[in-house]
């Protein structure tokens, strides 16, 4: 692997957003990159394929941004093309840029659920690489697309983007969740909902139960202002534990742990890896047994003690540089790769690497 690497990383930006999601992925990666010492040059495809559409007609600039990333990556003479999610662009893009750069790596991340549609999987094959926040599809995955590493790579938390702000505890317990009404999601912030006003806990709820999402600074000032705040998506049961998840949680949950709030979860296969229970954060494994956890919490008052430490974690093992670094040293090949927390989830062609 080169000392300096030459890095184009096409990812979503937001730069229509003006700040709004500073602390998102692809910032963060980007950043992790930088300061291993190497050169990243961002392309926000979302916002260039909207900044060249003809008459403001929906993806009519989508032409014009996939050849814009080519010639990006042909005057650069890019080392690497990073893809995060990438619908927009074409796999004939991706095959051109490493016909005309014989020598390029080319590598994705992805954190969401893989509910893709087929042209996502089928650039998998163009990837010498492929990131994903959740183990529990990579095996698989390495055993359809035989030319390409699958590898866990945690959320990214870093003091650079998730702060620690001073302002007093009004709230009990912080939700955030982006719901929309149809999924276990809602179910859980109805029953919290009913829990904390029985027992005249402070809820202070977000992009749920009908309440706005929050997003900028004003989402860390809701952090900071919050004793505990809850993690809970929307692969995770109701009433008992996920069995089939492993390592798989949202990038809030990251947030949350870098920003110094005690965070609650769902059990998680493999996460105790990661995080020890009542000393890192705090797991539940149903609605009763979070409840009865929150209400223990707010009554000897570790949440700060749990906060203090689960930020130490996460900034020591899931920080922007040390993160990105893993990356490379899976792509590259380099036995470091194995001394790692997640290192056990790599695969290619069914095998652990």
């Amino acid at each position: 692997m080169k000392k300096h690497l030459k890095i184009v990383h096409c990812g979503i930006f937001n730069e229509k957003d003006n700040g709004n999601f500073f602390y998102g992925l692809e910032r963060k990666i980007s950043h992790g990159f930088i300061q291993n010492g190497h050169f990243v040059y961002n392309f926000s495809y979302r916002d260039i394929e909207r900044n060249n559409r003809t008459l403001g007609i929906k993806d009519s600039g989508l032409k014009k941004m996939n050849l814009f990333l080519l010639e990006v990556c042909k005057n650069i003479d890019a080392d690497i093309l990073v893809l995060a999610k990438a619908e927009k662009i074409f796999k004939s893009t991706i095959e051109t840029i490493k016909k005309a750069l014989p020598n390029i790596k080319v590598i994705q991340w992805y954190v969401d659920h893989l509910e893709e549609k087929k042209e996502f999987f089928e650039k998998l094959d163009c990837m010498d690489a492929f990131f994903y926040a959740n183990a529990k599809e990579l095996k698989n995955l390495s055993l359809k697309y035989t030319d390409t590493i699958f590898s866990f790579f945690p959320n990214i938390s870093d003091p650079a983007f998730d702060k620690s702000l001073n302002y007093e505890k009004t709230t009990d317990v912080l939700y955030i969740a982006r719901d929309y009404k149809e999924d276990v999601r809602t179910k859980f912030a109805l029953l919290l909902k009913e829990f904390c006003e029985k027992e005249d806990i402070r809820l202070n709820v977000f992009a749920s139960l009908g309440k706005p999402a929050i997003f900028g600074n004003d989402f860390h000032k809701e952090i900071a202002k919050s004793k505990i705040a809850i993690n809970f998506n929307r692969d995770d049961h109701l009433n008992e534990v996920n069995q089939e998840k492993v390592l798989g949680a949202s990038d809030r949950m990251a947030q949350f742990l870098g920003s110094k709030v005690c965070t609650f979860s769902p059990r998680i296969n493999g996460f105790e890896k990661l995080y020890e229970d009542e000393k890192d954060l705090i797991y539940f494994d149903s609605p009763k047994d979070c409840f009865e956890k929150i209400k223990k919490t707010l009554q000897n008052e570790r949440y700060l003690e749990i906060a203090q430490n689960g930020q130490n974690k996460t900034f020591d093992i899931a920080n922007t540089k040390r993160v990105t670094n893993f990356m490379l040293e899976v792509l590259f090949n380099s036995s470091k790769h194995n001394s790692y927390e997640w290192a056990e989830y790599k695969y290619k062609k069914g095998k652990n690497l």
